[in-house]
């Protein structure tokens, strides 16, 4: 089931992280030919491959992840890409390893499963090169769409899956542990993600790919689901499945910030 559930999320993040991912990387990551960059938080390893094509065979990609079995897809899925790596771990891990300094740390959609977020920007700095920067999108908290899958659909497990998977913090103390870790931040604003599905089915699989398999669809039954959906149905009596900007409020924010003593911020000004 792990396994599958680790398809499953690779499946999901070509349809769903991979676009606002890339979108991020484009607008505010901006790699540089022969940077060496880490993903915290890779999945299984699409954005770091996209990351890895374009600091070109000169830069280096690493991509680190706590799920073993989405380590090892992303493994098998970019063995081609010879200037990419992966590794299991988490960000707890990063002043043991050896691995970096950086030039850059990019984390997509991974930061609100993080606890001790303290550390966690402490060791982000520490492993950083001088001028290096962080980019990261997480989610302050868990839009209504999800929260109410969790707790509707698969209520045996909804409380595991909302207060002990998910870490969401708010944005200010966010900043905080940014700033405290000695990071000058640069940008930090709201984004509305790209939360639409094309079929009910791809929704389910969306939910249960992202808590590794946690949500149990084989609990969800036909009334569970219509009472989930009831809200978002229209007045053709089938529910919308686009749940960007106007149907839910974006929890989606974007932050970038670099180490102190460096030019970088000037960049984003203006």
């Amino acid at each position: 089931m792990q396994r599958k559930a680790a398809d499953g999320y690779q499946q999901a993040s070509l349809l769903q992280q991979k676009v606002d991912g890339e979108d991020f990387i484009q607008k505010d990551v901006c790699p540089k030919a022969g940077d060496v960059i880490l993903d915290l938080g890779c999945g299984t390893g699409e954005l770091s491959a996209y990351l890895a094509e374009l600091v070109g065979p000169e830069g280096k990609v690493i991509g680190v992840d706590p799920d073993n079995e989405r380590i090892q897809l992303a493994r098998e899925s970019h063995k081609q890409v010879k200037n990419l790596s992966f590794v299991e771990g988490s960000a707890s891990i990063l002043p043991q390893t050896g691995l970096g300094p950086f030039d850059i740390i990019f984390s997509s959609y991974a930061l609100h499963f993080m606890k001790n977020k303290k550390q966690i920007f402490n060791n982000m700095f520490n492993s950083l090169k001088d001028g290096g920067k962080i980019t990261i999108s997480y989610m302050d908290c868990l839009p209504p769409f999800e929260f109410n899958a969790y707790m509707l659909l698969n209520p045996e497990n909804g409380e595991r899956i909302c207060k002990e998977m998910y870490q969401c913090e708010t944005k200010t103390k966010i900043e905080h542990y940014c700033s405290s870790a000695g990071f000058q931040i640069v940008k930090h604003g709201k984004f509305c993600a790209s939360f639409a599905f094309e079929s009910i089915q791809s929704l389910l699989k969306w939910h249960w790919s992202v808590t590794h398999g946690v949500l149990d669809l084989s609990l969800v039954t036909e009334e569970r689901l219509q009472k989930y959906l009831a809200p978002y149905v229209g007045e053709n009596g089938k529910p919308s499945l686009d749940f960007r900007g106007i149907k839910e409020e974006s929890t989606v924010y974007r932050l970038v910030g670099v180490k102190q003593g460096t030019n970088a911020s000037e960049e984003y000004n203006g």
